[in-house]
């Protein structure tokens, strides 16, 4: 009865403490809320100037929320349509995007069928006014929070079609534009089939199922690549019901584990595989995180698929998305996830700072062994490490840049102009005069190459000690003139490269996503040793048993 009494007091002191604790953190939320809107009330009342209240507490969120993950994120009621996107993959809108070049917003890409492309605008055209009110001097965010909306509202634009100086000025109505989460596949060679998959948005898996099926209608499918490369991730329901297509009930495929119970979760695969059998080689990159990292992380854990490319981004973090009053919305990391082998690939400790106030990377020298289904060891090396690794293609300097200033898409504005249609995507190619008449271009445009060299041999050329010294004056001149000559040289250096993007773009422009993606598998190194391995069969069998 004593025994029973002491456990008892025992109780009564942890939920008595429990209590007091709790109370404590409710009088401290409950203290700063009335300090924060003690100071908004203050400041409307006496600043000396109008304030405009919905953006300095958008403000304040964000400044709050700065000190805890990038993907914990505050969305106010204007942003809904992005929220909506983030879970299904539509959102209201025109079908295009847009990039900013001066002042100036033009068209980057149309997506066909979809407004913008029904209405005749198309990549390259000048955005000048949106319902009357300027366009000019606004930066992107801004004009893609007015070109949203919901389905079936209008607003009228006036654009400066490319290459023509008429304003043309259009109604447009806003429809439900749904992304593709597979934009491409098909049949590469000898039965290996590939899929590109750029998101994890609602149907991701259906998309992938239906592509498969259709592609092994048309031919008995001896492997398949999984291009997971750039893709940020999603859904992580998503990534457990595609690895369903490849894997029978009853297999963990991630499981979660949260400061609130209810996030504490075993994700497994809950139906029949559909392609069991079938041989999968997976593409990730530096870039593959979250529900690509769990699809990657699955296919290794459980030896169902072989991995090749670079280590992943390391992202093993859960999100949730929470409603709040007036139809603001906030996602929230809620939890951590933990792929079969029970290892969580989180690369970055956000609860952690260095002295200059940045979240913590953690070590390779860390990372601890963790063991397949079939007893190979595998890291949790902040990110999945492939069981191939490739070198991976950088672009070159002289490329970056070409792309960055957007001097290859300006180029292949002036291109379209005079070239109508090209009748399929194999015949897009950029021939030497093409080439030729890029470098002219580049030549004639404002691109900036090497202008931190310039500005200090220009600067350098001012001093005394330079300009009174005819040698080392000379020796100067000369280097500036290299340099202003650099561009011109490097990208007969990096012709090749740059064809090739330039190939890419003028795809993208008759032929959309499709096209620029069936242009880029034909000069890709990693699908050739994807495709390679796929094909030896020993050599894939003895990646998935190697100890």
């Amino acid at each position: 009865m004593k025994n029973i009494a002491n456990i008892f007091a025992i109780f009564l002191l942890f939920f008595s403490s429990n209590l007091i604790s709790q109370g404590n953190i409710d009088f401290e939320i409950s203290k700063n809320l009335d300090i924060y809107s003690t100071v908004i009330q203050q400041l409307n009342a006496h600043y000396v100037d109008d304030i405009h209240i919905g953006n300095l507490n958008k403000k304040a969120i964000e400044e709050m929320l700065r000190d805890l993950d990038p993907y914990t994120n505050y969305y106010a009621e204007t942003q809904v349509e992005d929220v909506k996107y983030m879970r299904t993959g539509k959102y209201g809108g025109i079908g295009a995007s847009i990039y900013s070049h001066k002042d100036t917003i033009l068209v980057s890409s149309v997506l066909k069928d979809y407004p913008f492309y029904k209405s005749g605008i198309r990549a390259g055209d000048r955005i000048i006014s949106v319902d009357g009110s300027s366009a000019i001097g606004k930066s992107i965010d801004e004009l893609s929070d007015i070109l949203k909306g919901s389905e079936g509202s209008s607003f009228n634009i006036s654009i400066l079609p490319n290459g023509s100086n008429a304003l043309v000025t259009k109604d447009i109505v806003r429809e439900e534009i749904k992304i593709k989460n597979v934009p491409y596949y098909g049949i590469l060679k000898d039965g290996i089939a590939y899929i590109k998959l750029n998101q994890f948005t609602e149907k991701a898996a259906e998309e992938i199922n239906a592509a498969l099926k259709e592609m092994n209608g048309e031919e008995t499918l001896k492997g398949l690549i999984l291009d997971l490369r750039n893709n940020g991730g999603g859904l992580l329901q998503q990534a457990v019901e595609i690895m369903n297509i490849f894997l029978p009930a009853g297999n963990l495929i991630v499981a979660t584990k949260g400061k609130v119970a209810e996030e504490n979760f075993e994700y497994k695969t809950v139906k029949p595989a559909i392609f069991p059998d079938l041989p999968v080689l997976v593409l990730v990159n530096e870039n593959s995180a979250s529900a690509s990292e769990i699809v990657a992380g699955a296919f290794q854990d459980i030896d169902r698929g072989v991995i090749m490319g670079q280590k992943s981004y390391g992202k093993g973090l859960v999100q949730k998305v929470f409603p709040l009053s007036y139809n603001a919305q906030m996602k929230i990391t809620v939890a951590k996830y933990y792929i079969p082998s029970g290892r969580c690939i989180q690369a970055i400790n956000y609860s952690e700072h260095d002295i200059y106030g940045k979240a913590i990377k953690i070590s390779d020298s860390l990372s601890a062994d963790f063991k397949t289904l079939g007893g190979r060891t595998v890291k949790d090396a902040g990110g999945i490490l492939p069981d191939v690794i490739l070198e991976g293609d950088k672009y070159s300097d002289i490329a970056t840049q070409l792309l960055i200033q957007h001097t290859i898409f300006r180029f292949i504005n002036d291109f379209v102009l005079h070239h109508d249609s090209i009748r399929n995507v194999d015949n897009v190619q950029i021939s030497e005069d093409d080439f030729k008449d890029f470098k002219i271009f580049v030549l004639n445009s404002d691109f900036q190459y090497r202008e931190k060299e310039k500005t200090e041999l220009k600067n350098l050329l001012k001093l005394d000690i330079i300009s009174s010294n005819k040698e080392l004056e000379l020796m100067a001149i000369t280097l500036l003139d290299s340099i202003n000559n650099s561009s011109m040289k490097s990208m007969e250096v990096h012709k090749e490269e740059i064809k090739k993007i330039l190939k890419q773009e003028l795809a993208s422009r008759y032929f959309f996503d499709e096209g620029r993606i069936y242009s880029t598998l034909k000069s890709d190194t990693e699908i050739d040793e994807a495709v390679n391995l796929l094909k030896d069969n020993k050599r894939y069998s003895n990646i998935l048993k190697s100890k």
